[in-house]
């Protein structure tokens, strides 16, 4: 809005200044047309050469007169259009001065947000004790070397009682070492044994997808195919196509 003021303020000046010079010259363009009229009327007896020279310098004098005219008129309408030109650029550095200002403020709060995420997680990483973690990390070895997860019936209450913990403990353990839910982290270990039961026997090659779904663990086919194409991407029968 500073801006706009100021340019303002000049442009009146110039736009001023202008206005008086047309007016001082139009008032002397116009004295010495009445002069040299008046100077036409009583000098009629002046010969021929005068008069074509009175004519002439008249003409000179309105032809200067016009001239100054249309240089005002555009002089007028460059000052306007400059104004014009002004406030245009002025409004849109403001609003692109908004603009960043509000992604900037996006970003910081998306960087606090992260920040306070962070320090929520290492604020419950802190809150269980390092044996307690060492102690879980070791049973979920064993679990996985003992096909555990080939248990249908598992749940992470179930599995948190036989591991002597608490279910909040043991999500927190698997969130933060496996880098996933308890359930993507069942399920992909039971993915996991199929591909390899797939890839070193023939005859679990013959099961229909439903057995498979059933001999790893799952409940149906369908969360079995699901979970197969998420961590394969590929089908169950597109697979064992690749193998044969």
């Amino acid at each position: 809005m500073k801006c706009i003021v100021n340019h303002v303020l000049i442009v009146c000046v110039i736009f001023l200044s202008l206005n008086m010079t047309y007016g001082s010259e139009r008032t002397i363009n116009f004295r010495n047309i009445q002069e040299l009229s008046v100077s036409k009327n009583t000098t009629q007896t002046d010969s021929v050469a005068l008069i074509q020279q009175q004519k002439k310098l008249i003409q000179t004098l309105i032809a200067k007169q016009e001239a100054f005219e249309l240089k005002y008129y555009v002089m007028t309408g460059i000052i306007l259009f400059l104004i014009m030109l002004f406030g245009v650029l002025c409004f849109l550095n403001k609003r692109g001065n908004q603009r960043l200002q509000t992604i900037m403020s996006l970003l910081e709060k998306s960087k606090q947000s992260e920040d306070n995420n962070t320090d929520k997680n290492t604020s419950h990483d802190l809150s269980i004790d390092p044996a307690i973690v060492n102690t879980i990390l070791t049973n979920l070895n064993a679990f996985e070397q003992e096909n555990g997860f080939l248990n249908p019936k598992i749940t992470l209450h179930a599995f948190a009682k036989k591991l002597q913990t608490n279910t909040k403990y043991l999500s927190k353990v698997i969130n933060t070492h496996k880098l996933k839910s308890f359930r993507n982290y069942i399920n992909d270990l039971r993915i996991q044994y199929s591909v390899e039961k797939l890839e070193k026997n023939g005859d679990f090659r013959n099961y229909t997808v439903k057995a498979m779904a059933t001999e790893t663990g799952f409940s149906n086919r369908e969360s079995f195919s699901k979970a197969f194409q998420k961590n394969t991407g590929t089908t169950v029968s597109e697979f064992i196509k690749q193998l044969s």
